[in-house]
């Protein structure tokens, strides 16, 4: 009994399964109100969707989430960690490539954006997952820990992952998308049927996008008037944008590119060599000198999709901030937070940050 007892003692008072933006920023608020936590991660990384790739000149080139709009939750935060927004850059020539056999249309970039002003972190997105991290401390945090199992012991709920590892809590917050909690991990008692149907029929940001981003010695298109902003139906890229870092000393594009069903399996050089195609189409011979180029296609990541083709048959916002899939279960210790979970900025940074906030402060109060 004094075994037990000694153990009950030791037990987090939140676990958080999911080490993306909204996972962290619960554990990071958590922490600061003297909260025990603990994070798990299925990957090897942190992050979630927001993914940076730094090159050997230190650029940061970003895979995943990218853009700070109006965002209030999110901004707050930012502000608090130290971090630093800059504007995008969106001055000059616009590009909107309609057909194959027309030149490219040239449009002011402030009508293509519609005058927005939106910005990015310096030193790239990642910057908020490391400080969060920092603050929660990786001695609080387990990568590679696949959860498979939850369940509700009345006191406390227990936790088993896929190596069998037994992890105990008061509370747990669950921070995956939706539709990939309702596949991958099993629930005792059951959750609901019918929220059970929803998530299965969720959208998840970012599942269906393929990013890329190009590093150049120079930023040619600025010397040339254009804002590095291009639409085409045309090719492999469809959406591009300027990716100077906030220093102004290194330059970059980034942008999405649709795959068609059988171009999965292209080699990442074979895409890269297609994308500079696009690239030199759209911008002339000076995209050619790429100096490092990186992308990621979601929907092949495990951890973020629960199977490829992720968001077949589904439409964007989807079930997102249904009420059905945040209701607390296990008698009010388990909770449900991320992006898809908020019923304003569904699928955006400001999203996962704002239910964090709101699913921590319930807890606070129940303390």
């Amino acid at each position: 009994m004094k075994l037990l007892f000694l153990s009950r003692l030791e037990m987090k008072d939140v676990i958080i399964i999911g080490g993306g933006l909204s996972g962290l920023t619960a554990a990071y608020i958590l922490k600061k109100n003297s909260f025990t936590v603990q994070v798990l991660e299925a990957n090897n990384y942190l992050g979630g969707r927001i993914k940076t790739a730094i090159t050997d000149t230190n650029m940061a080139l970003e895979m995943g989430a990218t853009w700070i709009f109006n965002d209030p939750n999110l901004k707050s935060l930012l502000f608090e960690l130290g971090l630093i927004l800059y504007p995008q850059f969106a001055s000059g020539k616009a590009l909107y490539e309609v057909k194959a056999a027309q030149k490219p249309q040239i449009f002011d970039a402030n009508q293509m954006t519609g005058g927005q002003i939106y910005h990015k972190v310096i030193g790239g997105t990642s910057q908020i997952i490391t400080s969060l991290s920092n603050y929660v401390d990786l001695e609080n945090i387990e990568l590679n820990t696949v959860v498979v199992k939850v369940e509700d012991k009345d006191e406390y709920i227990k936790i088993t992952t896929k190596d069998e590892k037994i992890f105990e809590a008061r509370n747990v917050i669950t921070a995956l998308p939706p539709r990939l909690l309702e596949s991958t991990i099993n629930f005792l008692p059951e959750l609901p049927s019918k929220s059970n149907l929803i998530r299965q029929k969720t959208h998840t940001w970012m599942a269906d996008s393929v990013k890329f981003s190009l590093e150049y010695k120079q930023p040619f298109w600025r010397e040339k008037g254009y804002a590095g902003l291009a639409i085409s139906n045309v090719g492999l890229v469809r959406e591009i944008q300027d990716h100077v870092n906030g220093e102004n000393n290194a330059y970059g594009l980034v942008g999405f590119m649709s795959l068609r069903a059988d171009q999965f399996n292209m080699t990442k050089e074979q895409r890269k060599e297609i994308v500079i195609s696009d690239m030199i189409r759209l911008f002339g011979n000076d995209a050619a000198a790429v100096i490092n180029y990186e992308d990621t296609i979601w929907s092949m990541e495990q951890f973020i999709s629960s199977g490829f083709k992720v968001n077949q048959g589904i439409y964007a916002h989807q079930n997102n901030g249904n009420k059905e899939i945040v209701v607390p279960q296990f008698q009010d210790k388990l909770y449900f937070i991320g992006a898809e979970t908020s019923s304003s900025n569904p699928g955006y940074m400001e999203g996962a940050v704002r239910t964090a906030k709101e699913i921590v402060r319930k807890i606070i109060q129940k303390k």
